[in-house]
């Protein structure tokens, strides 16, 4: 477990809706950058929940082997509901698949969004031990929080309210909601 004091940025003017169709644009997008800036990708780890749909299209573009690992920082998926700072690892949908080999290259760590970079920073150490001499991790997400004090290696949107995936729970029909717009180029670090 791992605690953090970065707070995500909630503006609470509308709930930022990532549609399906942007989606498939933003991971075009990804799969471009990842492409240009890193190269081939031995493997991409997908962060459960939201990360694991994120993986599984990027690795059908990227034609790259998919892992998962899970995490859990949210106390519940409430709407507006702050990250504790708390970040509990389960590595063993990885080691299962993985056993006594070890990743080799550049492999890809994904998510749906970096809120405060605690996920990430808690992972990042502990896969060490599953990567040959001279792998290296980089990361990707679709939205980075505004909040976060951490950057991904690559991300699409830098927002400042509640996210919602299209593979999330429909809204409430009350919710006030704008269509995140997909740019032309990815945000990188």
């Amino acid at each position: 477990m791992t605690s953090r004091t970065a707070q995500r940025t909630f503006t609470h003017r509308r709930v930022l809706r990532l549609t399906a169709h942007a989606y498939e644009q933003a991971v075009n997008l990804l799969a471009r950058e990842v492409t240009n800036r890193i190269g081939p990708i031995e493997a991409i780890i997908g962060i459960a929940n939201g990360g694991v749909p994120l993986s599984h299209s990027l690795a059908a573009r990227l034609d790259a082997r998919v892992l998962r690992v899970d995490a859990q920082h949210n106390p519940t998926d409430t709407i507006y509901t702050q990250a504790t700072g708390h970040v509990t690892l389960d590595l063993r949908p990885l080691t299962t698949v993985l056993r006594d080999t070890r990743l080799l290259g550049n492999v890809l760590l994904v998510d749906d969004i970096c809120g405060t970079g605690a996920t990430i920073d808690a992972l990042y150490p502990r896969l060490i031990p599953y990567l040959w001499a001279g792998s290296v991790v980089h990361t990707a997400v679709l939205c980075r929080n505004t909040g976060a004090d951490y950057n991904p290696h690559l991300w699409i949107w830098d927002t400042d309210d509640w996210v919602h995936f299209p593979w999330e729970a429909p809204l409430p029909i009350a919710t006030p909601v704008e269509d995140l717009a997909v740019p032309d180029t990815a945000q990188h670090h």
